[in-house]
């Protein structure tokens, strides 16, 4: 039975590209990463976002077309005197290093950065 490598649904025998995805249908799908398979993988800074809901969105985005992304940055930071501050947000969303162009032009059609 063939399949969609983007969306992984099954087609009937003789359909050659996906009706959602309009991608060519392959005959089987990649291995799904395994735990700590990302563990080997150079995360590189994509671009920055307002908040965690702006790099949320991009997140999805990417994670829909099989690239992993990962966020780093917090919106509250402790002042050291056991108040809590909130700061202006800044989210960096992380992708593999080298899938970093794809990710870029797939990022830049969803939230404009910081």
């Amino acid at each position: 039975m063939p399949f969609c490598p983007k969306c992984k649904c099954e087609y009937r025998v003789g359909f050659t590209e996906c009706a959602d995805c309009g991608v060519g249908l392959v005959d089987t799908l990649p291995p799904e990463p395994q735990p700590g398979d990302l563990d080997r993988v150079t995360f590189v800074p994509l671009r920055s976002y307002p908040s965690r809901i702006h790099a949320e969105m991009v997140q999805e985005a990417l994670s829909n077309e099989g690239i992993p992304a990962i966020i780093r940055g917090s919106e509250i930071f402790g002042t050291g005197t056991g108040l809590v501050e909130a700061v202006p947000p800044h989210m960096t969303l992380c992708v593999p290093e080298d899938r970093l162009e794809e990710a870029g032009l797939i990022a830049d059609g969803i939230v404009d950065p910081l």
